[in-house]
């Protein structure tokens, strides 16, 4: 359990320097990019397949 809670505080004090910030907003934003090209082709898919008439 110590371990763990070694990385959690690892972590949090990398989060609290400019280049974890930055590193985290860019990280959120591909995740971001990501599921909306996924909703994209996932309903393209739908809308392919006759799923929404």
């Amino acid at each position: 359990m110590n371990k763990l809670c070694g990385y959690l505080r690892t972590i949090q004090q990398y989060l609290h320097t400019p280049k974890g910030q930055h590193d985290c907003l860019d990280y959120l934003r591909a995740i971001l990019f990501m599921l909306i090209i996924m909703l994209v082709i996932y309903f393209l898919l739908k809308s392919l397949a006759g799923a929404f008439q």
